[in-house]
C-alpha cells in the first residue's frame, strides 16, 4: 500500500511522546556556499551533527547529533528552507535550549545550514 512514511511517522511521533518534541525553521546552505548538492531527506533518515553551545575543554564546538524530519514534504532541495523535526540521540544535552535560538548543522566541518527553534519541550 506503500505507507512506509506514514508508518515512519506514527514511529517518529511516539519518539516524540517519550522524548519530547523539538521543532525548527531549517535553512540548508546553497551548493555555491559549500552546502550539499543533493536534498536532504525527509523521513528522519539523515543524522546530522547540530552545533548547539556545548563546547570542549580546548573551546572547539562538541556537536550533537539529531536525526531529522522534515514537515510536509518527502525531501528538502539544496539552499532551501522548510520547518523541521529534530530528534536527539542524547536528549539531555539539548535541554538548555529554548525557542528563537540559532543552531547550526554539519555533516562535515562547514555549516551546512542554520536552523531556528520554534519549539522546544522535552521532559524533564
Amino acid at each position: 500500500m506503500r505507507l512506509e512514511r506514514s508508518a515512519a511517522w506514527c514511529h517518529w511521533r511516539e519518539g516524540e511522546t517519550r522524548h519530547g518534541v523539538i521543532r525548527a525553521d531549517l535553512t540548508l546552505c546553497a551548493p555555491s556556499d559549500g552546502g550539499r548538492r543533493s536534498p536532504v531527506p525527509g523521513a528522519g533518515v539523515l543524522r546530522p551533527m547540530w552545533d548547539i553551545g556545548h563546547r570542549t575543554a580546548t573551546g572547539e564546538p562538541a556537536y550533537a547529533v539529531a536525526r531529522l524530519w522534515v514537515e510536509g514534504a518527502p525531501a528538502l532541495e539544496p539552499g532551501g528552507r522548510a520547518p523541521v523535526r529534530l530528534a536527539p540521540l542524547t536528549p539531555e544535552l539539548w535541554r538548555h535550549l529554548r525557542p528563537g535560538r540559532v543552531i547550526t548543522l554539519h555533516e562535515t566541518r562547514r555549516v551546512g545550514g542554520t536552523a531556528v527553534l520554534l519549539e522546544v519541550g522535552l521532559p524533564g
